[in-house]
């Protein structure tokens, strides 16, 4: 059922009269749950029935152009997502501290998330019924954190106390032409080695020969909301992708399973593993399928893999190849400025993680220099919230932020750039503070800066 939280725009509420409090309980007759329901039912002949539920408990029925929903679903409340229920030894939410904001705590577990916005899911509280109305509304993508295989492996790792088969499910959503991307998050002495391996030959019975060129939009989450009205190529099902993370483990973890961070030695092993799989996967089915986050090859000091071996990005959202792309995004980017003889013209200064600053100082500050830009001083501020353990750009708080930035001296008067993972869609870190707040009594121009489009960034601000 679906609650307007704000009347509906001219000539609609005119034609309607439909207001605050009013919910939407079917369509030509079908319940609607949800607004997912509501635009994949939606019919595309001239007219569509709505069964209104008044605010009073009235029942209404009016008829509507099907073409004008898209015109009206900005009026209804957000879908509620359902949460997770599993007790996974290594979840970073258990790991922070107490007294954060509210949201800090919640565990999403919703299919229908995972389809619209790449959220990833264990699929543990699926059920009969999602799994059902994903195969019938054809939700694909989806993002499964399988982590292991191995049924046992699995069971423990998620804290759960039902033994169930993620193969068998993922077996079923393929064979429905559903397309799945996984993520294993790597736990030495849990789900490395041979484990790792079971899983990857696991997944690569459920992947599927490419049956199109390889690009970055494959793949990429979207849903109902960033379909393509004239693309009509048919969807290829099975799992395309695995992303393998290390581990994150934070200082708050008192009372929690003992876990080892992810050393140089595993890190070194694992790239082994993954580049000798990558070529039987190539082998098979045209593309690497495994990719490894950048942290593996940044902590061991190991080069990237060349950008097309990321095939088509489609785990950057996890950080597989979000190094690389961006040096070569920004080395485009800097061809033509220097064409053009519109180089940025002021120095920066880059406050970030110190994973983040290795990443600074071994890939991009040479293209920058050798391109004829501006100097960029990048200083790596140690993580005291969470634990110098935590390396990365997305996990530093506001309050180590501030205090590398009143470290700087006064002077000269620099321009400071954070990165843009630092802070969520309210503008906010996650301890709860603003741009404005870092900023507050020093004398340095701040900046947020952006990940793709950051050599135009840092020359608009000159």
């Amino acid at each position: 059922m679906l609650m307007l939280i704000r009347s509906f725009p001219t000539p609609l509420n005119q034609l309607h009269d439909w207001h605050f409090g009013d919910s939407i309980t079917h369509l030509d007759g079908r319940p609607v749950e949800d607004i997912i329901d509501l635009y994949y039912y939606t019919p595309e002949a001239d007219t569509t029935t709505l069964t209104i539920k008044r605010k009073t408990g009235e029942l209404v029925t009016v008829t509507m152009n099907p073409q004008d929903i898209d015109a009206v679903t900005g009026c209804f409340a957000p879908m509620e997502f359902k949460t997770c229920a599993a007790q996974c030894v290594f979840c970073f939410v258990d790991q922070n501290p107490k007294g954060m904001r509210d949201q800090i705590y919640v565990k999403d577990e919703d299919y229908r998330f995972s389809f619209l916005y790449g959220n990833y899911i264990t699929l543990t509280s699926l059920g009969k019924r999602g799994l059902k109305r994903i195969i019938e509304q054809k939700m694909s993508p989806l993002f499964v954190s399988v982590h292991a295989t191995d049924i046992d492996v699995r069971t423990r790792m998620l804290g759960i106390k039902k033994r169930m088969d993620v193969v068998a499910i993922m077996r079923e959503l393929a064979e429905a032409n559903i397309e799945i991307h996984t993520q294993v998050v790597l736990c030495p002495g849990w789900n490395d080695g041979k484990i790792l391996e079971q899983t990857f030959f696991d997944l690569l019975d459920l992947a599927t020969p490419a049956n199109t060129d390889l690009t970055e939009d494959d793949g990429i989450p979207g849903g109902f909301f960033n379909m393509d009205e004239d693309d009509t190529t048919e969807p290829s099902g099975g799992v395309r992708s695995l992303a393998i993370v290390p581990v994150g483990l934070s200082a708050h973890r008192e009372d929690l399973t003992e876990l080892e961070p992810v050393s140089d030695e595993i890190a070194s092993a694992t790239i082994d593993q993954v580049t000798t799989w990558q070529k039987i996967a190539r082998e098979k089915l045209g593309y690497g399928l495994a990719y490894l986050s950048d942290e593996f090859y940044l902590q061991t000091g190991q080069p990237f893999p060349d950008t097309a071996l990321y095939d088509g990005f489609w785990q950057v959202d996890s950080a597989a190849g979000l190094t690389p792309r961006l040096r070569e995004t920004w080395l485009e980017s800097l061809e033509w400025r220097t064409e053009e003889s519109e180089l940025p013209k002021l120095p920066l200064t880059v406050l970030t993680s110190h994973l983040a600053a290795k990443a600074w100082k071994r890939e991009f500050t040479p293209i920058l220099e050798e391109a004829g830009a501006p100097p960029v001083e990048v200083i790596g501020i140690d993580n005291t919230f969470y634990g110098n353990t935590v390396t990365v750009a997305g996990l530093m708080t506001g309050g180590d932020l501030r205090r590398g930035l009143l470290a700087l001296p006064n002077q000269p008067t620099r321009d400071v750039v954070f990165s843009p993972r630092v802070f969520n869609n309210d503008g906010l870190t996650l301890d709860g503070l603003t741009l404005e707040d870092l900023g507050a009594d020093q004398p340095h121009r701040l900046h947020v800066g952006e990940e793709e489009g950051f050599v135009d960034f840092w020359a608009e601000l000159s």
